[in-house]
């Protein structure tokens, strides 16, 4: 027992024991191996750990605190070696995710659903909200959130990319109306913004100056979500602001018109969030290359 680890086990296990004699039990040493386990440790703190006397076994002051650092230290290592030993088994048990609702719900999901097929002993808890979690407190695994993150501590962040946006309206809108050519001629449209707390959320625009100003659209459709603002943009009640991969076979096909597309500016980074750990169980790490697959090739480059 001459390694600081056997002698750190040696000293839990008399902690643990209350005597030389029940730790040598447990751990199938002789008492005097223990006792010099003990000594060689003291020796190299510098402090003794036990007031010896001839009817009990006390450890000091110092020898609780250390004791304490210890046996966290020793739970951790445990932890990852579970951790590890599992890699080599199939991915199974539950993960939580909360999604924001319209990602998730056309993109992240699906994807998801797909590993349902090929593991068979993993599952899925999904929830939609465009709030920021406490990952650890509402009992989630792994977050998706649009938007600019605060500090999280303890929490890591991936980036999966930036959620465009692009201002549009139906080729049936623009029959009688004019496309508008600068951010001031707005004011000729009607428009379709999402409702902040009873009014129209802010748009953002890059002017040639290089200048970039906030425009607050005077909405004639105030809608909760880029879904009923898609619908009401493709039955041609106005110009409206949804993101770019949600429209971007429409607008490639002409079913969609894109207007003022070199001055939007308000685009979004979008981050997969998950509780910090050295190892990272397979489902986990199943389920957050799965989101990593299915956004980034639709999400702009950062």
């Amino acid at each position: 027992m001459r390694q600081t680890g056997d002698d750190i086990s040696v000293f839990l296990a008399v902690c643990e024991a209350g005597s030389f004699a029940a730790a040598s039990a447990r751990l199938g040493v002789t008492a005097s191996a223990v006792a010099k386990a003990v000594a060689r440790l003291e020796g190299r703190l510098k402090t003794r750990l036990f007031h010896r006397t001839t009817r009990r076994l006390a450890p000091t002051a110092e020898a609780i605190i250390y004791r304490e650092a210890c046996q966290e230290a020793r739970d951790r290592i445990e932890r990852v070696e579970a951790e590890l030993a599992s890699f080599s088994a199939e991915p199974s048990g539950i993960v939580r995710l909360s999604l924001p609702p319209l990602l998730g719900t056309q993109v992240i999901a699906p994807a998801l659903y797909a590993l349902c097929h090929q593991w068979h002993h993993l599952r899925f808890d999904i929830s939609t909200s465009t709030g920021l979690t406490d990952l650890p407190g509402d009992g989630v695994d792994v977050a998706v959130r649009i938007g600019q993150l605060p500090d999280l501590s303890g929490v890591t962040a991936r980036h999966l990319g930036v959620q465009s946006v692009v201002l549009c309206g139906a080729p049936a809108y623009f029959v009688d109306r004019r496309y508008p050519k600068e951010v001031r001629e707005l004011s000729e449209h009607s428009l379709i913004a999402s409702s902040r707390n009873g009014r129209a959320a802010s748009w953002y625009f890059d002017m040639p100056d290089g200048d970039r100003v906030t425009y607050e659209p005077s909405a004639s459709l105030l809608l909760d979500g880029s879904a009923l603002t898609l619908s009401a943009i493709r039955g041609g009640h106005g110009l409206g602001l949804v993101p770019a991969w949600l429209v971007a076979d429409e607008i490639a096909s002409g079913a969609l018109v894109p207007i003022l597309e070199d001055r939007i500016s308000g685009h979004l980074p979008v981050n997969a969030l998950w509780v910090t750990s050295p190892v990272m169980l397979p489902r986990l790490r199943l389920t957050i290359d799965a989101i990593v697959r299915s956004t980034c090739a639709l999400l702009a480059a950062p």
